[in-house]
C-alpha cells in the first residue's frame, strides 16, 4: 500500500524502484508492504531460492522519506529472514534482517555535519548523469541488506565434517626415508 502524506492510498503499487525527489522531498513519502526477496537481483546471488527451502519469499517493509530540521531522512522498517548457505558445510542457515535503517539523503557534502555520525549518501552520487535528481530506494534497500548479511555466515553450532588422513610412518619417522631408498638403487 502506497501512503502519501496527503493520506492518498493505493494497495496495487509495489515499492518504486525509484521517486523523485522535486516531487517528494517537501511533502514526504511512506510506503509500506510486502516485497518479493527475488525482486532485489544482487542479494539474490547469496541467498538460497529453492522451492524446497522454506526461504521466505517475502520481506514486509515500510519506507519513509521526510524531512526533518531541513535535513531529508529515510528511513526503512524492514522485517524477516533469508536463507543463505553455511560457509562451513553448505547447508542452509537463517539470517534474520529485521531491523530498523536510515539514511540522511543530502544534496552536498557541507550537509554532513548537520547530521553528525548518521550514515548519508549524496544525492549527486546516485545519479550525476541525470539533471533530474532521482533517488533509487530499491538499491539503497538493497545495499543495506546486502551491508546486513555477514561476510561468511554460518550456523552457530555446525561442525564441519573433517576426514582424516594417515600418513605413512615411514616418512614420519625418517624424512630422509625416500633418499636412502634412491641411494640403495643406484648403487
Amino acid at each position: 500500500m502506497m501512503t502519501q502524506s496527503i493520506n492518498q492510498s493505493n494497495s496495487s503499487q509495489e515499492l518504486p524502484a525509484n521517486i523523485l525527489l522535486e516531487k517528494w522531498a517537501d511533502i514526504g513519502f511512506s510506503w509500506s508492504g510486502e516485497v518479493a526477496v527475488e525482486s532485489f537481483e544482487r542479494l539474490s546471488k547469496n541467498l538460497i531460492l529453492q522451492e524446497q527451502n522454506q526461504q521466505v519469499k517475502n520481506l514486509n517493509l515500510k519506507v519513509n522519506l521526510q524531512k526533518i530540521d531541513g535535513t531529508l531522512w529515510l528511513n526503512y522498517e524492514v522485517a524477516g529472514k533469508l536463507i543463505t548457505p553455511c560457509q562451513r558445510c553448505l547447508e542452509p542457515t537463517t539470517v534474520d534482517v529485521t531491523g530498523d535503517y536510515r539514511l540522511a539523503i543530502l544534496f552536498n557534502e557541507s550537509q554532513a555535519d548537520q547530521v553528525q555520525d548518521a550514515e548519508y549518501v549524496l544525492v549527486d552520487e546516485l545519479n550525476p548523469s541525470d539533471s533530474r535528481k532521482m533517488l533509487p530506494i530499491k538499491d539503497l534497500l538493497e545495499d543495506e541488506l546486502l551491508l546486513v548479511l555477514p561476510l561468511s555466515p554460518r550456523h552457530d553450532d555446525c561442525e564441519m565434517p573433517i576426514e582424516m588422513v594417515e600418513d605413512e610412518e615411514e616418512a614420519a619417522d625418517n624424512p630422509f626415508a625416500a633418499l636412502a631408498a634412491l641411494k640403495g638403487q643406484l648403487n
